[in-house]
């Protein structure tokens, strides 16, 4: 009898191990298909994401809101703006010239006429022929600009920089006051800049 008590232990010890066993590599199978499908939904999350970009891009292309720039990006804009056709991509930036700007100005006994000629850039034709329409208020804003101006600020080494940030600023408030977006504009250039 205490023969048939030891084998049964035996046995019973032999079936909890393998119980144990099996518990064991049921569980690894789970965590592995845990972190299997967690690992395929993030980086579905991620193709997802990448694919709603596209649809995004690919939309405001051809959309009535958006606007391309020659950097590439695609930018949306309110309605409330007049809306242009986006340029031909690689297309030439088209320039808006002003006629010259001679004005007296704060020369602090140093100079009194500053003289600027300038182009405003934008890759937007139509735009650049709006601002046509524009030009007697975009003088005027300038010249009264130009006119505040000192020569110890202009004189500066980044001093002719600063002003052509102002007279950007000062072209995208007239444009923007007349529901025209600010940004299609992209930048204004002097090729004459001299005071005296």
């Amino acid at each position: 009898m205490a023969e048939e008590v030891q084998e049964e232990k035996k046995s019973g010890g032999g079936k909890g191990l393998i119980i144990a066993l099996l518990v064991v590599v049921i569980l690894l199978i789970v965590g592995i298909g845990v972190m299997t499908f967690l690992l395929l939904s993030s980086g579905g999350s991620d193709n997802n994401a990448n694919s709603s970009e596209t649809e995004q891009h690919a939309s405001a292309e051809h959309g009535d809101e958006a606007t391309t720039h020659d950097d590439g990006v695609v930018r949306d804009y309110s309605p409330k703006f007049k809306q242009y056709d986006p340029p031909e991509p690689g297309s030439a930036p088209q320039y808006f010239a002003m006629e010259p700007f001679v004005v007296n100005f704060k020369g602090e006994g140093q100079a009194k006429f500053l003289a600027v000629n300038m182009k405003f850039m934008s890759h937007y034709p139509q735009l650049i022929a709006d601002m046509e329409n524009y030009r007697p208020i975009l003088r005027n804003d300038i010249t009264s600009l130009l006119r505040i101006q000192t020569y110890t600020d202009l004189n500066q080494d980044n001093g002719p920089d600063v002003l052509r940030e102002k007279v950007l600023a000062k072209a995208r408030n007239v444009l923007e006051k007349h529901n025209i977006y600010p940004d299609l504009l992209e930048d204004v250039y002097f090729e004459r800049f001299v005071m005296q």
